[in-house]
């Protein structure tokens, strides 16, 4: 009984044995053009090529019979057939994941998967059935570039390889203040901090407006071979600023420093921690001067300023005249004589001015003192010089009708005595305007 206990035993371990040593397997994969590989034992490197699409495989003893099926642009799949294990005959290996193998340029290019960061310069992208992945390649300086990849069969196939090269640069305009219009070539592309693209071998044109400010204008060209790189960062800030001012009459004169720089309008440019004065004037009306401050603790400039001009009553007390201020000689009739032709100069003189400054008969020489009218604009001041003139042989005097104004430009005030601010006007007093022709028309009738 024992002894047939014992043969049992031992057919039974030679069958096993015996199984083990001859299974084969039949294993299929699901593309006719998948590569069957035989892996070595203690690592993922080939040790010999098996055939395409589908195989007959024997288990081999001393193995771990790990069995490599790949294709390009699907992740390979490692089977590993244990050879103490009883298998089905008949084995179906699906290559279902794809692969995407990308690399990138520069080198240091970093390579980001739905957001995160994976690597640089190369990765391999698996997608799995009915998913799909973003990636994006950016690197300070340039322009990212993404792009996702499907493993669908109603979208486009991922590519077995793709490659980025990161050509187009990038600059990180950061704007202050920060809602300024930014633009690009004309085109605006927004509100304050943005990321300018500027292709290869092209430049673009960047600018930033703010009413009130002055605009800034920059720009950035990408050509290797002819100028430098951009910037990887740029600040663009608004300092100067920007006053566009208006006037009435929109025929005023505009002047900052003595020199006219407009006609009705003009656009200011305040810099920073500077000031600038404005003078608006015109024939007939009040001369208007301002200050604008673009400085610390001062009021800042307005966006736009309308300057209403008011009319200047010295303007409308007056006449245009090419007497005034100029020596003009008036002969005597000889039927005078001195005495008569002095008494007739004198008393036509006191008619118009009250009091007379300096009297000689004997020089022929009359000086009145000024009479002076204020206004709101300026003071006007008005005299009479008279001295002798012509030549021995005939009596004759020369008389100057000096009109002179200082404008009050927001002064207290201006008294006769402030000769250093009076300058000759071109203009008479309405009171004054027919002098110089009485005398003319007495002493020569």
């Amino acid at each position: 009984m024992k002894c047939k206990n014992l043969l049992t035993i031992t057919l039974l371990f030679l069958l096993t044995l015996t199984y083990s040593y001859s299974q084969k397997l039949q294993i299929t994969a699901n593309h006719s053009d998948a590569k069957f590989i035989l892996l070595n034992d203690y690592d993922d490197s080939d040790k010999q090529e098996l055939g395409t699409g589908a195989i007959e495989y024997k288990l081999e003893k001393d193995s771990r019979n790990r069995i490599k099926v790949t294709k390009p642009g699907y992740e390979p799949v490692i089977k590993e057939f244990n050879k103490d294990l009883k298998w089905d005959k008949e084995q179906y290996v699906s290559l279902d994941s794809r692969r995407v193998e990308i690399t990138a340029e520069p080198y240091d290019a970093e390579i980001y998967v739905d957001g995160r960061m994976i690597g640089t310069k190369a990765i391999y992208l698996i997608i799995q059935k009915d998913r799909f992945h973003t990636v994006e390649v950016k690197k300070p300086g340039f322009a990212p570039i993404t792009k996702s990849y499907y493993n669908s069969p109603d979208r486009e196939t991922p590519p077995s390889k793709d490659y980025f090269e990161l050509k187009d640069r990038q600059v990180r305009l950061e704007v202050t203040p920060a809602d300024g219009v930014v633009t690009a070539n004309g085109v605006s592309v927004g509100r304050g901090n943005q990321d300018i693209k500027i292709p290869l071998n092209d430049c673009v044109t960047v600018t930033v407006n703010k009413d009130g400010y002055v605009e800034y204008t920059k720009v950035f060209c990408n050509k290797p071979d002819t100028d430098p790189e951009p910037p990887v960062r740029e600040i663009a800030q608004l300092e100067d600023r920007l006053v566009k001012i208006t006037t009435n009459p929109n025929d005023a004169a505009i002047e900052i420093a003595g020199k006219r720089v407009g006609t009705g309008s003009y656009d200011l440019k305040v810099p920073k921690n500077g000031s600038v004065e404005v003078r608006v004037s015109k024939d007939g009306y009040v001369r208007y001067i301002k200050n604008y401050y673009n400085q610390p603790n001062m009021q800042e400039p307005p966006v736009t300023d309308f300057i209403e001009m008011n009319v200047d009553e010295a303007y409308t007390s007056s006449v245009s005249s090419d007497l005034a201020n100029v020596r003009i000689t008036v002969p005597v009739n000889t039927e005078y004589t001195s005495e008569e032709a002095w008494r007739i100069l004198s008393s036509i003189i006191t008619r118009y001015f009250d009091i007379l400054e300096t009297v000689d008969y004997n020089t022929g020489y009359l000086t009145t003192s000024w009479q002076v009218q204020n206004f709101q604009s300026s003071v006007i001041r008005t005299r009479v010089i008279v001295s002798s003139g012509g030549n021995s042989d005939q009596l004759a005097y020369a008389i100057k009708l000096i009109s002179q104004e200082a404008y009050l430009d927001g002064q207290n005030s201006v008294t006769v005595k402030d000769d250093e601010k009076f300058e000759d006007w071109a203009r008479i007093l309405k009171k004054y305007e027919g002098l110089i022709e009485e005398v003319q028309a007495r002493l020569q009738q």
